[in-house]
């Protein structure tokens, strides 16, 4: 049994509310004793351990992600520099020369297409992604796609809980090369179970990473179907974003039905943060700094009007470099340079984690371990911290009565704060 008094296990970071509900604890557990379920009440993955098989050795808690990690360490031993350095490496505007894909993708179908040229070429023979199963399409899971229209059924960000333990534990069981496409507490797991574990640092050769400000619980996408008057057991198909961009949310029925929602009918309730898991509102990487190769949407003035997606792509390292540029150089992919500097503008989790730093401990939270240093936090990063804390709260009632009324107020500041003091700075 578990030494209680003194656990090494993913007890830890339960009890300090630090779970990030990435399952990679379950995947690495050589006893079988973690479980990763779903917590009906906050709508997120958390690990159930079985205290009588847990054998205390510790590797749960050594892969964890939630307790924290020292970016600038790992980045410099992976690829020889620290955060800021690699930011100046390779910076694009990208999107897939697939005009379906493009269209039908979140922003660009950078991943997908990457993904499926990595396959075609030999590079990997399956890539761990997360793919919404018909039998249960509120709750994606992790999924080892081993062809290319596997990779297309998995395309598109899933703005819910994504637990890989499944898919993790079948790359350690199965020899092959792998690559593993994640936000940046997967990836940050991974990493770390590459160092306790040389089979999956062999086996894994490519680390596709999404740029992620935070997620949603499922209690969000819950809500915004209950406000279209929608029964959650009728959904038979969900795309968070798709047909275009920015994109809308697709949603199909038993019935028949299907329904299209605008992102600005729904994105506000992610935005201010009514259904963020705790644990996201304290993370310091949004740009997914230990990735070979992140990508998100190219949130650029110059491509306001683009309404077919284009992602923001950062390139680190000879993997990840090589990748991209053959997959460029066969056509695969449309590619323009951009400023290293403007991608740093996006790096707002790193730059105003000072703010988080400062006022969440004043409410009792127990923060991670980031020794990597912080600069100064922008003034409004801590108006931030404040709004994320509140809705919060707000959105674990669950209640139209209380997260509407917050979710005007606070979409009218937004607009001010836009008026006041820029757009960058409102964003976040």
């Amino acid at each position: 049994m578990a030494n209680l008094k003194a656990p090494k296990s993913i007890l830890v970071t339960l009890r300090q509310k630090l779970c990030c509900g990435c399952g990679i604890c379950q995947a690495v557990c050589p006893a079988g004793a973690i479980k990763m379920q779903i917590d009906p009440q906050k709508g997120i993955y958390l690990p159930k351990l079985n205290e009588a098989l847990c054998q205390n050795c510790g590797k749960c808690l050594k892969v964890c992600p939630g307790t924290g990690i020292n970016l600038d360490e790992y980045t410099e031993a992976l690829f020889g520099g620290k955060s800021p350095f690699l930011i100046e490496n390779s910076c694009y505007t990208a999107f897939s020369s697939d005009s379906l894909q493009r269209h039908l993708s979140t922003s660009g179908g950078i991943a997908t297409t990457l993904l499926a040229y990595a396959l075609e070429t030999g590079l990997i023979d399956g890539a761990l992604v997360s793919i919404a199963p018909p039998f249960s399409p509120l709750t994606p899971t992790g999924f080892i796609a081993r062809t290319a229209e596997e990779l297309k059924q998995a395309a598109g960000s899933k703005y819910c809980p994504v637990a890989a333990n499944t898919a993790m534990s079948e790359i350690a069981a199965k020899p092959g090369r792998y690559a593993v496409a994640g936000l940046p507490c997967h990836i940050q797991a991974i990493r770390k179970a590459e160092r306790q574990n040389p089979v999956l640092k062999e086996r894994i050769v490519l680390h596709l990473g999404i740029v992620c400000s935070s997620t949603m619980s499922f209690k969000g996408t819950e809500y915004i179907l209950k406000r279209q008057g929608i029964n959650k057991d009728s959904v038979t198909g969900l795309s968070y974003r798709t047909d275009g961009w920015p994109g809308n949310m697709r949603l199909e029925t038993c019935g028949g039905t299907t329904l299209s929602l605008p992102l600005k009918a729904y994105h506000p309730y992610h935005g201010h943060g009514f259904f963020t898991p705790r644990r996201c509102l304290m993370c310091n990487d949004q740009l997914n700094e230990l990735a070979d190769i992140s990508l998100g949407d190219a949130w650029l003035k110059e491509l306001e009007n683009d309404h077919e997606g284009t992602s923001a792509v950062i390139v680190r390292g000879g993997t990840g470099q090589n990748l991209y540029q053959s997959a460029v150089k066969n056509g695969c992919i449309k590619s323009r340079p951009l400023a290293a500097k403007r991608v740093m503008e996006w790096r707002n989790k790193r730059q105003d984690y000072a703010a988080k730093k400062a006022v969440l401990p004043l409410l009792g939270w127990k923060l991670p371990e980031y020794p990597a240093p912080h600069p100064p936090a922008r003034r409004i990063a801590y108006l931030y911290t404040i709004e994320q804390v509140i809705n919060y709260h707000l959105g674990r009632t669950n209640s139209s009565l209380i997260i509407e009324p917050a979710k005007h107020f606070w979409t009218g500041l937004s607009g001010l704060a836009e008026r006041l003091i820029g757009k960058r700075a409102s964003r976040g």
